[in-house]
């Protein structure tokens, strides 16, 4: 009975120390992000009309973006967006690896 008791703590120690080790994984994916710009020529980019500057957006083709209330949709009040720097770039969870303008645009845009 007493090695059951100790298999069950080295099971609970191994799986909390696995539990907080984990999140220490993403740091490298998060380092590497800063460096990757996400080009408008980028097919992903170009599939949800994602363009740095918002204010080009094709209305026309991008409904969502017309009026009064699509004029206030930014990336960096996107719920999918990741601020990272100060120059004005930072993650999305739509383009994982890649920065997006803060003041860009794209059709998955979703009010934070």
């Amino acid at each position: 009975m007493s090695n059951t008791k100790i298999a069950r703590r080295g099971f609970l120690r191994t799986t909390l120390v696995a539990g907080a080790a984990i999140p220490l994984g993403a740091i490298p994916i998060i380092l590497k992000a800063d460096n990757h710009r996400l080009s408008e020529d980028d097919a992903a980019a170009k599939g949800l009309g994602y363009l740095h500057d918002a204010t080009k957006v094709d209305t026309t083709k991008y409904p969502r973006r017309a009026g009064e209330a699509g004029s206030k949709q930014f990336c960096d009040n996107c719920q999918l967006y990741q601020a990272g720097s100060e120059d004005g770039w930072g993650g999305c969870a739509i383009f994982p690896g890649k920065q997006v303008n803060a003041k860009g645009w794209c059709n998955a845009w979703v009010s934070a």
